[in-house]
């Protein structure tokens, strides 16, 4: 007996994307900024793309996708100083693996920015804080200990 598979060539059609990201906000403690995007993609036609690349400043990593939620992909990203993470928005092309092979064969400047994405999605950044190590408020709740302390102090001794 023979089986005969055939694939079809069916690709997805209008995707939509919804995205989570996450990144570094505290930047006191670490010397890089990492960032997370999660990625969740539905198509028209219900096919789902089978892999993903990221582009994230002209640097192309490819995409883990979920195991236990088909659509749903995970880029991460780290830089080696947090000024390498910009702070706001950017940009992010994805690539199908058919958009990724056209990608790895251009050449030139102009040829890579002919070749057209599978989709953009938003890395929002909103910059890593150098902020104080304590907070206003663990100071505000010192001086108010230091005032009740010294106020039942003397109650006390008015009170002897």
């Amino acid at each position: 007996y023979s089986i005969i598979y055939f694939v079809s060539g069916e690709n997805c059609e209008s995707p939509q994307f919804t995205v989570n990201s996450y990144s570094t906000k505290d930047a006191r403690l670490t010397a890089e900024s990492a960032a997370q995007l999660e990625i969740s993609v539905k198509c028209k036609n219900g096919k789902q793309p089978g892999t993903l690349y990221a582009d994230i400043n002209g640097h192309v990593i490819p995409c883990a996708q979920s195991v236990s939620s088909p659509g749903k992909y995970y880029v991460s990203v780290a830089t080696s100083t947090h000024k390498h993470l910009a702070k706001g928005s950017t940009i992010v092309k994805l690539y199908d693996d058919e958009a990724y092979s056209t990608l790895r064969k251009a050449r030139t400047d102009d040829a890579i920015k002919a070749v057209k994405p599978f989709g953009q999605v938003e890395l929002s950044h909103p910059g890593a804080s150098y902020g104080p190590w304590l907070p206003s408020e663990f100071f505000a709740v010192i001086v108010f200990g230091l005032i009740w302390w010294t106020a039942y102090r003397e109650r006390s001794k008015i009170l002897a």
